[in-house]
């Protein structure tokens, strides 16, 4: 399973979280998650085999207090759609999760 985590760099956050995400993102990328940053995105959703979808407006690598939904979409074509949207498609190949 090769897995990639499309995020903003810790330097999109304030002086706070800097250190923290940096460090955590050290981590995830040890863990063997190919790390690929973009600034300004807020989009948030998991797509798995490019089929399985979790798309909604919880933060998936964060913990709030706020009430969030989260849908689960299983469309081989709103996986696609969404890659596109973020225009990532190039680093996606197939059987991969993202």
């Amino acid at each position: 399973v090769k897995i990639t985590l499309i995020t903003r760099p810790a330097n999109d956050y304030d002086e706070n979280r800097k250190t923290m995400l940096s460090d955590l993102f050290s981590t995830i990328e040890t863990g063997g998650v190919q790390m690929v940053y973009k600034s300004n995105i807020h989009q948030k959703f998991a797509i798995i085999d490019n089929k399985l979808t979790w798309y909604g407006s919880i933060n998936l690598l964060s913990f709030g207090y706020s009430e969030e939904t989260i849908m689960r979409l299983e469309s081989s074509s709103i996986a696609s759609e969404l890659i596109e949207s973020i225009d990532m498609g190039i680093f996606f190949t197939p059987s991969k999760c993202y």
